[in-house]
């Protein structure tokens, strides 16, 4: 029995000894903290909006109704570069021949950037090139909604959208956009 007991009483020594060694477990340290108790107090700027005037009605004479202002040059946004590397791997892909290649890569740029107008010119000419010709169409009205105020892009759009429709066989459709392309 003394054996058995000094056996028990060495393990127990041996299990306390070594789990004095061990360390305790990883806690990730805080990161620091800055002290800005000294630093003033930032005041909210004001926010101001820009309001067309009131007018108000005089009795007897007719309000002037307003016609909505021309719309004004946009100017040149910077693309974004993930944007720019994927319509040049889809111009690439569509010189080689690859067109679903490049209408993926196009369709990842517009996720990206679904207001860029250069995006949908290069989707509807892919759209074209595989003779999908109603949602070439369709993505080229949709840039040329984006493209408002752009001269050069309106024109390249409907002269675009002329292209898809003489391809589909839609003559009346292409000189009507065509019409619309020498506007600009």
């Amino acid at each position: 029995m003394t054996n058995y007991v000094s056996r028990f009483f060495v393990t127990g020594l041996m299990l306390s000894v070594l789990a004095a060694c061990t360390t305790s477990p990883y806690q990730p340290s805080q990161p620091p903290v800055d002290d800005r108790s000294n630093l003033p107090p930032q005041q909210p700027t004001p926010e101001t909006h820009a309001y067309p005037p009131v007018e108000e009605a005089i009795p007897g004479q007719s309000i002037p109704s307003h016609q909505a202002p021309p719309p004004q040059a946009q100017l040149p946004q910077k693309q974004n570069p993930a944007v720019i590397a994927l319509l040049d791997r889809a111009e690439q892909a569509r010189v080689s021949g690859d067109l679903r290649s490049a209408q993926n890569n196009l369709q990842r740029a517009q996720r990206i950037a679904p207001r860029d107008p250069k995006v949908y010119y290069s989707l509807a000419q892919t759209h074209m090139s595989l003779e999908d010709y109603d949602l070439a169409e369709q993505v080229a009205l949709k840039g040329v909604s984006l493209s408002s105020g752009n001269q050069v892009l309106l024109k390249r759009f409907w002269q675009l959208i002329t292209e898809i429709r003489l391809r589909a066989g839609d003559v009346s459709g292409a000189e009507v956009a065509k019409l619309r392309a020498q506007k600009y």
